[in-house]
């Protein structure tokens, strides 16, 4: 199980930092992405499925791998950055290049975001949900 509340915050921080930052990412988004991850994994904690329906299960499963998949996207911001670089056109406008340098790593970041949740969403289900219940004791 996941601590809902360290799930929800750092869902919010993330967002907040990915779709209200103004200009480049930089290493402090990297730095709030990894302390997010870090929120994440001391409050995670795997166990045995209980006996609710598929679709909380599912849900669940959807819920930890999106968020997740969100704080990796954070981390990786400032690195897929640096690959994409600055666009020759940013030079040549009258865009901040900052503002530019974001905008050109920005789609890269839900491709991220993508993989990783879909990534963490199988690691959570093969680990919590398809795991076998300890028989009672």
């Amino acid at each position: 199980m996941t601590d809902q509340a360290a799930l929800w915050s750092a869902a919010l921080a993330a967002v907040i930092t990915l779709s209200l930052g103004d200009g480049r990412y930089d290493w402090l988004s990297f730095a709030l992405g990894v302390a997010l991850a870090l929120q994440i994994a001391a409050f995670y904690r795997p166990a045995p499925p209980e006996p609710y329906s598929r679709w909380d299960r599912c849900t669940t499963a959807g819920g930890f791998g999106a968020v997740s998949g969100l704080v990796a996207a954070m981390i990786l911001a400032w690195p897929v950055q640096i690959v994409v670089g600055t666009p020759r056109g940013c030079r040549r406008s009258e865009v901040d290049l900052d503002d530019c340098a974001g905008a050109a790593a920005y789609p890269w970041l839900g491709v991220v975001w993508l993989t990783a949740a879909v990534a963490m969403t199988c690691w959570h289900w093969t680990t919590v949900v398809c795991r076998p219940t300890p028989p009672p004791s």
